[in-house]
């Protein structure tokens, strides 16, 4: 008989790391590669862990999985199986054969000798009542006890299976799983007389890994509802004893490899398998499945999970040991970005992570408090960041919902009013207005050749567009005529003249284009003037509304008609159908110009006519 196992402060484990966050954490780290292989709770508070390959053999926890400390267990150094009938009855299957059994809640084990045939190691073991219990091997042997697991008769035998788990809801009623060669179909075989007899009602495809021990698991709550999992990434539910099954998909894409399965009610279970979101649960009784992260991920290999209720639980594989705390999520949001200040066109949303357990996060963002008009509500899973994938408009106020969940629990209701912010208001468009004669024209660095609208867009960090736009037209050199008079020996600029004279002055502009000045000295000055139009009138001026352009043609043509300011901007253009006889145009627009002196121009191919007038 092994003595009672001594814990120790000492010897208690208990992992550094926690997960902020997330449902399952991390509880325990054997950190040298030991396979931890079942587990069990004989109460609410009390469990246990085997471990399978080397290592001290039984791990307990007091605080219902939170933290777990080996102990001194002797030859329970491989066990591979744990059963629980209550807190004091107990049995541990051993790789070498033997039955462990304790009747004080671990205080002192028994050992028992279940067979002399040295190639049969027990895989699993379920007992109805502190004498009934059952328990396979892996070559194919079903075995019963009716005195405790003190001795062991063979009810079903065949040395072609490899057979994996089991489960009876009763001292009669059971289920077996197992396969006939490795990488074959999975088979489940259902008795009602104790393992007298035995019918197959189903035959499952394996995922090619086979049907040993940790690869294969069922689960029945009563003798209708069970469930079925052969790492694969399908569930498989009867609802009427095992007469027929549905098979329900745990992944998308079909990656679960799901290994053990629990349900603690008729909804509510988990499924735990070998990738890196390796615990699923579901709330609908297997139909639909949701990954729960265990970062860092459970590796593969054995694989196991006990739930004692909806908030907790424990999985473990390889060298570690998780700890699911449930719960309703915590709505404690605390926003990093964007501050509840103006704020860039595309901002990146994001946020503390919430303590507690917390299965991923819902966003929106909309126009008023709750709005979902811009995003959402959008499931970004466990990320606490989000790009917008498109700009705001700006100068706009917008609103930021983000609320955690759980499956298990769904959304938290526990938040307050959504975070506001106010997107930037971007700089107005910049219009440059300008002209220039002979090309090219060279602008920021840039050289044009022609005359045109041109824009230019210069990004800041908060994603407004500085936007200029340049308006580029394309101008002739000014020709001005002068003419004037002089008296007989009157200089003029320092000369006197003799005779009538025709002076020309060229004045060089930024632009390119030059002012050519023309000075006839004989006549006040005058520009030349078409000789097809006559009886020019410009009225009235000076002008406060209106302006009024009456002449005579002789002529059917185009002209243009420009308008320019005192600093020479041109203010108004427009081209005019001349035809035979008294035209007429009505100038309405310079009602709105401000005050000041204007020069109006008239081109036609023939010359030019030109004056001033003033807007009072």
């Amino acid at each position: 008989m092994i003595q009672k196992f001594v814990l120790t402060i000492a010897c208690l484990l208990v992992i550094l790391i926690s997960l902020h966050g997330q449902c399952w954490t991390t509880a325990y780290s054997e950190g040298n590669g030991n396979a931890f292989t079942d587990i069990y709770f004989s109460t609410d508070s009390i469990g246990w862990i085997s471990e399978g390959i080397t290592g001290t053999g039984l791990y307990t926890s007091l605080d219902s999985g939170r933290t777990w400390a080996p102990y001194a267990a002797g030859e329970l150094n491989r066990g591979s199986s744990i059963f629980f009938l209550d807190e004091e009855n107990g049995w541990v299957t051993h790789s070498s054969r033997t039955i462990f059994k304790t009747s004080n809640g671990g205080e002192t084990w028994e050992e028992f000798d279940f067979s002399t045939d040295d190639t049969r190691t027990p895989y699993d073991i379920k007992f109805a009542n502190v004498d009934t219990g059952y328990m396979v091997s892996n070559y194919a042997r079903v075995y019963r006890s009716v005195d405790g697991g003190e001795s062991w008769d063979i009810v079903f035998e065949n040395e072609d299976w490899e057979l994996a788990t089991l489960d009876f809801v009763n001292g009669k009623e059971g289920w077996i799983a197992g396969s006939i060669s490795s990488g074959g179909p999975v088979r489940v075989l259902h008795t009602i007389d104790a393992g007298e007899t035995w019918e197959e009602q189903l035959a499952a495809p394996s995922s090619g890994n086979g049907s040993f021990g940790p690869n294969v698991d069922l689960h029945f709550l009563n003798n209708q509802i069970g469930w079925f999992v052969n790492r694969t990434n399908l569930v498989y539910k009867t609802e009427n004893g095992g007469e027929s099954w549905n098979s329900f998909s745990i992944a998308q894409g079909g990656n679960a490899y799901a290994m053990r399965i629990f349900f603690i009610n008729d909804t509510l279970g988990w499924a735990a398998s070998t990738v890196s979101s390796s615990i699923y649960v579901t709330t609908d009784g297997g139909i639909s499945w949701h990954s729960q992260s265990t970062d860092p991920y459970f590796n593969v290999g054995n694989t196991s999970i006990f739930m004692t209720g909806p908030d907790n639980g424990v999985a473990a594989y390889w060298p570690l040991i998780k700890h699911y705390q449930g719960g309703p999520a915590d709505c404690d949001i605390q926003l990093i970005s964007p501050s509840t200040t103006t704020t860039a066109l595309q901002p990146e949303i994001k946020w503390h992570k919430v303590p507690g357990c917390v299965d991923g996060y819902r966003l929106s963002v909309g126009l008023i408090p709750g709005g979902t008009e811009i995003i959402g509500p959008l499931d970004v899973g466990l990320d606490t960041s989000y790009l917008l994938p498109f700009a705001l408009l700006e100068d706009m106020e917008y609103y930021v919902n983000i609320v955690p969940y759980n499956h298990v629990h769904g959304l938290a209701t526990t938040c307050g009013e959504p975070f506001a912010f106010t997107s930037v208001s971007c700089p107005p468009t910049t219009l440059i207005d300008t002209s220039f004669c002979g090309p090219p024209f060279v602008w920021a660095d840039t050289s044009f050749e022609e005359a045109g609208t041109y824009l230019f867009e210069y990004m800041t960090p908060l994603g407004c567009d500085s936007v200029v736009v340049l308006a580029l037209t394309h101008e002739d050199d000014i020709y001005t005529e002068i003419d004037t008079a002089l008296t007989i020996g009157q200089p003029y600029n320092g000369i006197v003249y003799e005779s009538d004279t025709l002076l020309t002055e060229i004045y060089a502009a930024d632009n390119g284009c030059d002012s050519i000045v023309q000075i006839q000295l004989t006549i006040i000055t005058r520009t030349q003037e078409p000789d097809f139009i006559s009886q020019w009138q410009v009225f009235p001026n000076p002008t406060d509304s209106e302006l009024w352009f009456r002449f005579s043609s002789r002529l059917t043509t185009v002209a243009a008609l420009k308008l320019y300011d005192a600093q020479g901007r041109q203010v108004f253009t427009t081209d005019l159908s001349l035809h035979s006889g008294e035209n007429n145009y009505q100038l309405k627009a310079i009602r709105d110009w401000p005050v000041g002196l204007y020069w109006y121009q008239l081109d036609t191919e023939e010359g030019r006519l030109s004056g001033k007038v003033l807007k009072q």
